[in-house]
C-alpha cells in the first residue's frame, strides 16, 4: 500500500513538473528542471529518511542544499563588492609572503657563542693530537645520533659542526 502511494505521488509529482514546463518560457526553463531537480531530490531524501533506508543526517543535508543554493544565489548578488576585497587579501596576502621569504634569504643564522679549541674537542671526545681523519670521524659518529631527522635538535648539530669546523681549520693552520 505504502508503495502504490510512493508511485502516485511521484506520477502527479512528474505531471504537474511536465504542465509547469511547458507553460515555462525557453530561457527560464534550464533554471525550472533545476529547481525541480532539488525539489525532487529533498522529497526522496525526506521519504527515504521516513522509511527507514536513509539516516536523518543525510536527509538534512539533501533539504539544506535547496537553501544554500538560494543563499549562493543572492550571496552572488553582492559579490561585484566583495569580490575586490577578496582580491586585495589575497594580493596582501601573497605580498606577505613574499616578503617574508626575502627576509628569510637576509636573516644570518643566530649568533652562537664562541667555540674554543678545547670546548671543539670535549664535543667531539677527541685527543689534543688528533688527526684530520679521527676528527671527521668522530664527527661522523656523533652527527648521526644528533642530526635534526634523526631525533637530535638543530642547535646540537651546529655545535657539532662547529668543532668539526674549528678543528679542522686549525689543523690546516
Amino acid at each position: 500500500m505504502g508503495r502504490l502511494i510512493l508511485l502516485v505521488a511521484v506520477g502527479i509529482f512528474a505531471w504537474l513538473a511536465l504542465q509547469k514546463f511547458k507553460s515555462t518560457p525557453p530561457t527560464q526553463r534550464r533554471k525550472l528542471i533545476l529547481q525541480w531537480t532539488l525539489i525532487a531530490l529533498a522529497l526522496a531524501a525526506v521519504v527515504l529518511a521516513i522509511s527507514g533506508r536513509l539516516h536523518w543526517v543525510g536527509a538534512a543535508i539533501a533539504v539544506v542544499l535547496p537553501l544554500l543554493n538560494r543563499a549562493w544565489r543572492l550571496f552572488g548578488h553582492h559579490l561585484p563588492w566583495i569580490a575586490p576585497l577578496i582580491a586585495k587579501r589575497a594580493q596582501a596576502r601573497q605580498q606577505k609572503q613574499q616578503s617574508g621569504q626575502q627576509e628569510s634569504k637576509r636573516q644570518t643564522p643566530p649568533h652562537q657563542p664562541h667555540l674554543t679549541v678545547e670546548e671543539a674537542r670535549q664535543i667531539l671526545s677527541v685527543s689534543a693530537n688528533a688527526s684530520r681523519d679521527e676528527i671527521i670521524g668522530a664527527h661522523r659518529k656523533l652527527i648521526q645520533k644528533f642530526h635534526p631527522d634523526r631525533g637530535g635538535n638543530d642547535y646540537l648539530a651546529s655545535r657539532i659542526n662547529a668543532a668539526k669546523e674549528l678543528l679542522l681549520k686549525r689543523l690546516s693552520d
